[in-house]
């Protein structure tokens, strides 16, 4: 499963007549009362959600078969019943378009329940933001391990062990050729470990590469890599090799989670270069807006901050924003179509993942934060 085409299917999901549940959860179980509290969450958001249903009785009719259905799988995650490697679900549920998906992420949600007339994206799609599908390749003179990782967690790990003599107590000319028949043999290792990732590198998605171990090891390790390979090497570190995995996992999304981070920021700095030559570029809800409304929005940029009023044509589906207190106009400035109100920042974001683009939530960004919270790049002038 690819989590970012999987969004992108979720957002072309159309509204429909009935609700969408959307809920998101923290599994890192630190004990049995977090399991148990995970599982009171759950029952009492959903039982809030239907008393807020006065009124909706065509929501009324479907909800508690969607209910049963979330109730007993988050029933089989606190039971153990699924898969314990994942510290994050989140679960889509709507029975009257036959539509039960859940997602796992090797990273924790903050617990949420969101009831709408579409699956709520914004949690999944921050935190899908914040990390890129990853080779990691654990490497020693004699052993390496190679990882490939996606937010779904671990997809495959494999082990690669060569024979590389040990040292021996004999000096002079017989000890100079036996290290360098020592180094022979780790070339050799480091040669085959080479091979093996670049195939897997070349055959997959891989969008970084991260290389763990001693710092003379991976310096000996990069002379076999190719340029293609090294120019996606986004971190080096040093680890125990007998370290947990759970612990090794945990370390490397922590630092690629920096690394897209800084990633993120030259990116929008290179923005900010574009816009006084009329780049590529927008900054601000005004330009944003309408680049998006014209199709033109390659990468939307936004901060956790934003959150403003808006509206979607219902002809055109063009999205406009409210300025409070004031109403929005009865018609589309674009079609004339009638004005529905929208969450906007949610609107905006599946607007982009249907025109095939990219969305990243940026964590802080003084940039961004002078131009309403958000900017983006863009396909076309």
């Amino acid at each position: 499963m690819e989590m970012r085409n999987e969004i992108k299917k979720l957002a072309r999901i159309e509204e429909g007549p009935c609700p969408f549940f959307s809920l998101y959860l923290n599994t890192r179980w630190d004990s049995e009362q977090q399991r148990e509290r995970i599982r009171l969450f759950t029952k009492n958001q959903l039982k809030k959600g239907f008393d807020r249903l006065k009124g909706r009785e065509d929501w009324q009719k479907t909800y508690p078969e969607d209910q049963k259905q979330i109730e007993r799988f988050v029933e089989g995650l606190v039971r153990r019943s699924y898969d314990e490697g994942v510290d994050g679900i989140a679960i889509f549920s709507c029975s009257a378009a036959d539509t039960f998906l859940t997602y796992p992420s090797i990273m924790p949600f903050e617990n949420e329940f969101f009831l709408s007339s579409l699956p709520v994206l914004r949690p999944l799609v921050r935190l899908s933001s914040q990390y890129q599908d990853t080779l990691a390749v654990m490497v020693e003179t004699d052993s390496a391990k190679l990882f490939e990782i996606s937010l779904e967690g671990l997809l495959a790990e494999s082990s690669i062990e060569s024979y590389v003599p040990g040292r021996h107590d004999q000096g002079g000319w017989a000890q100079m050729r036996y290290q360098r028949h020592i180094r022979d043999h780790m070339n050799k290792h480091h040669k085959e470990v080479s091979e093996q990732l670049t195939e897997l590198f070349d055959a997959g998605k891989w969008k970084r590469v991260v290389l763990i171990g001693q710092d003379r090891t991976l310096a000996n390790f990069k002379n076999f890599l190719p340029e293609r390979v090294k120019q996606q090497v986004t971190d080096t570190f040093s680890m125990d090799f007998s370290e947990e995995r759970s612990r090794l996992l945990r370390r490397i999304f922590e630092r690629l989670f920096q690394r897209e981070k800084e990633e993120v920021s030259r990116q929008i700095e290179e923005l900010k270069e574009r816009t006084p030559q009329k780049g590529r570029a927008a900054f601000g809800l005004n330009g944003t807006l309408e680049a998006l409304n014209k199709g033109q929005i390659q990468t939307l940029y936004l901060l956790p901050s934003f959150s403003l009023p808006g509206g979607k044509c219902s002809r055109c589906g063009s999205l406009v924003l409210i300025h409070p207190p004031s109403r929005p106009s009865a018609f589309c400035p674009f079609c004339k179509g009638n004005i529905a109100d929208i969450n906007l920042e949610e609107e905006m974001m599946r607007s982009v993942l249907r025109q095939d683009g990219e969305v990243k939530w940026v964590e802080e960004n003084v940039t961004l934060k002078e131009n309403d919270g958000v900017g983006a790049s863009l396909r076309f002038r």
